[in-house]
Formats: C-alpha cells, structure tokens, sequence
C-alpha cells in the first residue's frame, strides 16, 4: 500500500472577513441568550448578562473570543478597579458563562474561522472575589452571654401574673371549671353521661 502526502484543507480556505465575523458574533450572542432561557433563567437575569458583556465588548473593541488574561487583568483590575464589588463578581460571571457557552458550543467553528483556541481569560488566579474581607464568626464573650440572659430574666420578671391561683382552681367542680353541666343518662346502668351545656346545679 502506497503512502501519499495529505494536504491540510485548511490552508486553501479563505480568512473570514470582517462582515462575516460580526455576523458570527451576533449569531452567538443570539444563541448565548436562548440558551440561557432554556436553562429556566428570568429576563431580567439574561438581560443583566448580556449587558455586561456588551459593556466589556465596548471596552474590549473587538469581539470577546479574542479576550486574554492580560486583557481581562487589565480590565477588572483597573477599569473596574474601584468599581462595587457585586457590579464586578457580577461581570465576571456573566463573561465565565459566556466563553463556557463557546467553548461547548462554537470551539470547533472558531478555530476553523480565527485559527485560534477559545479560553477563558478568567482563571482562580484574577477571577475577582465579593470581597476580600475575612468573614469571620467571632463567639460572644462570657460577660455579653450573662449581659443577654440577665435581659431575658429582667423582661420576664416585669411580665404581669396573670395564671389563676392553682388551689383555687382545684376546689371548682369539673363542671364550673369546663363550663358544661354533666347529667346522668336517663340509662343509668350504662354508666354513661350526657354532657348539657349551661350553669351548674346545686346538687
């Protein structure tokens, strides 16, 4: 069997001009969008995701697949510098998102068109965090646990007394107590009792 040289194909294709790579770019912003509402994500959500990649995409000048990590240092750490931290994770989360979204759905294509690999310019490294504080849970100390129950105790002594006075209540007769009157069954050998509401008798 002969062996023959094989010629990559990629070589003879023309690079894509610039029309036919904005016209890409919107076709994936179209997709990136109905794939999130697939997903069961509100308007409101998809609407604040594609906002902030249209902000970065201003910033950027050129479309976001083309995004390094030193473009994205750059950005987040200067440009969005003193920015409120949530407008920053925020931004960042919605940029992760997308370029998950092309490496899953378009890598194929966009290295066929820019003969480029499609990743991530976010990394553990300068992913932006919500802050930077230690969020620490310190216990109370012995003297704030005595300052709290002794309120508890204070509030609790100047309630009013208001349960009735338990021998008093023992010497009622079930009936005054329930405010029913019991009355024997007319079929006294059953043992039964009828119960009749209404006062007590003297009996």
């Amino acid at each position: 069997m002969a062996l023959t040289a094989v010629r990559d194909l990629r070589e003879l294709r023309a690079p894509a001009t610039e029309d036919e790579l904005a016209d890409f770019e919107t076709d994936v912003l179209s997709g990136f969008v109905l794939a999130r509402a697939s997903a069961g994500l509100v308007d409101s959500t998809i609407r604040n995701d594609v906002n902030h990649l249209e902000l970065i995409r201003d910033w950027f000048g050129r479309p976001l697949w083309e995004m390094q990590p030193s473009d994205a240092d750059t950005y987040f750490g200067k440009v969005l510098r003193d920015a409120n931290p949530s407008t920053r994770t925020g931004r960042a989360s919605a940029l992760t998102v997308y370029f998950h979204f092309l490496e899953l759905r378009h890598k194929v294509e966009l290295h066929n068109l820019t003969d480029s690999v499609v990743e991530c310019p976010l990394d553990e490294i300068n992913r932006p965090r919500a802050s930077v504080d230690p969020q620490l849970r310190i216990p109370p100390t012995v003297d704030e646990v005595e300052q709290l129950f002794a309120g508890w105790r204070a509030e609790l002594d100047d309630l009013p007394q208001v349960r009735p006075d338990r021998p008093q209540l023992r010497r009622r007769p079930p009936g005054r107590r329930r405010g029913l009157a019991y009355q024997r069954s007319p079929d006294a050998g059953s043992g039964r009792r009828a119960v009749g509401v209404g006062p007590v008798s003297g009996n």
